[in-house]
């Protein structure tokens, strides 16, 4: 009985193996070029579909992030309400969270700077922001400079945008910007020759790859404040700094060391200035209700390091 059942065993394998791979082994066996072209395409198609799928995944963390970033403006603006009005009055409504969805099921575009504005909307009209205004000296090649404010979310120019960082006559153009938590990079390259993007600051790594002339490398989304320096891996002379600033609370520094903050919540807050050719400089400022906070900062230099390719090593022969 046992060798009957065996035998029925073997030959339904049989079966099913010449059903599911009959066919497959006859158009090889007939056309072996269009059998492989066949082949060829469907693996395209698999790839293409872990890319959406992978995009899909990056959009739904983005969307985490504006929802965390918009409930933390809302808990901001209540807190002031409560404190301007003695927890006695009623309440105006709350900046409203961003939509969950888009179209197709797929995540909202980024708008922290949208909800960011209704809370400065709705904290201004109870008069409980603010300006900072100042002057910083700045030393002679310290660079393009920018200040902002830490510990707070959201603001006027916190929705995440793309910039553009051309790789032209063997420089970056800007070689400094500051753009908002999760903006993204592109570096065409305008050149003739070829280059290759990276960074190797902790949490902000990435590498473009070679890219050669006239093309541009795929976005690079920052998630992370900080400073990110960015560098090409085959010529040394080639530097881009980047701030990636946590709110839409910075400006940018004027040529006289000047600079004005607007819309920022009253109370104790924490001013941050930043330049590639200088020491970071912090400074506690109390920002009164429907006032100014004057600030004035002195910048010591800080020379730059010198860094290896993207491999830790020092560069070869061709770093012009």
């Amino acid at each position: 009985m046992k060798g009957i059942v065996k035998m029925f065993a073997l030959g339904l394998t049989a079966t099913l193996g010449a059903v599911s791979w009959g066919p497959s082994v006859a158009r090889a066996a007939a056309d072996p070029v269009a059998e492989t072209a066949r082949l060829q395409a469907e693996v395209a198609r698999l790839q293409g579909e872990v890319a959406r799928l992978q995009q899909d995944l990056r959009e739904q963390r983005q969307l985490v992030m504006n929802l965390m970033q918009a409930e933390q403006q809302r808990y901001d603006v209540l807190l002031q309400l409560i404190r301007s009005q003695g927890g006695g009055a009623a309440l105006p409504p709350m900046p409203a969270l961003p939509p969950v969805g888009g179209s197709g099921g797929r995540a909202a575009p980024p708008i922290a700077g949208t909800s960011g504005e209704a809370a400065e909307a709705a904290s201004g009209s109870l008069g409980t922001s603010g300006k900072i205004a100042g002057k910083a000296t700045l030393p002679a090649d310290a660079g393009e400079a920018y200040v902002y404010v830490e510990g707070l979310r959201g603001g006027p120019g916190a929705r995440p945008h793309q910039v553009e960082i051309k790789q032209k006559d063997k420089q970056f153009s800007p070689q400094v910007v500051a753009i908002p938590v999760g903006s993204k990079l592109v570096f065409p390259n305008v050149d003739t020759v070829f280059h290759n993007v990276f960074s190797t600051t902790a949490g902000h790594a990435f590498d473009t790859g070679t890219v050669k002339g006239g093309e541009s490398s795929r976005p690079v989304t920052l998630t992370k404040s900080g400073h990110v320096e960015i560098f090409c891996n085959i010529h040394r002379k080639m530097r881009a700094d980047v701030l990636v600033v946590p709110n839409g609370y910075f400006a940018r520094v004027a040529a006289d060391g000047s600079f004005e903050l607007a819309g920022i919540p009253a109370g104790t807050r924490r001013l941050v200035l930043w330049a590639p050719g200088i020491k970071p400089a912090v400074q506690q400022v109390e920002v009164p209700p429907k006032g100014v906070a004057n600030v004035r900062f002195t910048a010591q230099a800080e020379t730059p390091r010198p860094h290896l390719n993207k491999l830790g090593q020092v560069y070869g022969s061709y770093d012009d």
